[in-house]
């Protein structure tokens, strides 16, 4: 079952884990709100799940958008990530839109603009913007099913200095898990800038579309901070296991 292989996760890191741990999710509603009319539900009940449902966007802009952080402090606030600040985030969505078309769910990252690693409306799951090295897995995606995603992030030789820092990009639609392979970061700091509050969370994104309505779920948080050493002991762990659906 997904909630084992997240345990396993939790358990195999906690022994090299040397930072404060995530213990809740910092709400941020309408980052963007060009459709103010919008009806708008947000249940946090992290770690067991995180609910956003909308609808009646009515008229408006360009989209809305919600997102909720990893935090240290139950939630008050949203913690930051620097270079040597190693993470393993893994989290299974269901992102269930009608339409279609405008609407983006997984996880997402803040750093001198919005990163994102999930589905977007063709189906698509990829990763891209912000601090994270490009990727996709194809047109895999199917609207209104479960998908668990997991990214690690593993510091380098320091910042700027080789080798540099990775990130690994797995998925599991229902047929086993799937890896990137460690992606290795290609910016001047060769990994996560520190000092300016990069943050890591989940959220979605609504485009357009008189009516219509949009609802995700997150369940099965486990984000665990990790020296580099313990997130690459963690690499076979995934692959290892086999979710099992009811």
């Amino acid at each position: 079952m997904r909630s084992t292989l997240f345990a396993m996760a939790t358990v195999a890191v906690a022994g090299t884990a040397c930072a404060q741990p995530y213990d809740g999710l910092n709400v941020n509603e309408r980052v963007f709100n060009d459709f103010p009319g919008s009806t708008l539900n947000v249940v946090n009940m992290y770690p067991s799940s995180l609910t956003i449902s909308e609808s009646d966007f009515g008229a408006g802009g360009f989209a809305n958008r919600h997102m909720a952080y990893a935090s240290q402090d139950a939630g008050a606030t949203a913690s930051s990530f620097d270079y040597e600040d190693g993470f393993d985030f893994s989290v299974t969505m269901n992102l269930n839109a009608s339409p279609t078309d405008g609407r983006e769910a997984g996880i997402m990252t803040d750093l001198f603009g919005f990163g994102f690693f999930g589905a977007l409306p063709n189906g698509e799951i990829a990763a891209f913007g912000s601090f994270l090295p490009f990727h996709t897995f194809g047109t895999v995606y199917t609207n209104g099913t479960d998908v668990d995603l997991r990214m690690i992030y593993t510091p380098g030789g320091g910042e700027g200095v080789a080798p540099a820092s990775t990130m690994e990009y797995i998925i599991d639609t229902g047929s086993g898990a799937v890896s990137s392979g460690p992606i290795e970061f290609t910016n001047t700091e060769l990994g996560i800038p520190s000092g300016f509050g990069a943050k890591v969370g989940v959220g979605i994104q609504s485009q357009g579309g008189f009516g219509g309505n949009v609802d995700v779920a997150f369940t099965n948080f486990s984000i665990v901070p990790a020296p580099g050493a313990g997130v690459l002991a963690l690499g076979g762990l995934f692959a290892a296991s086999r979710r099992r659906r009811a």
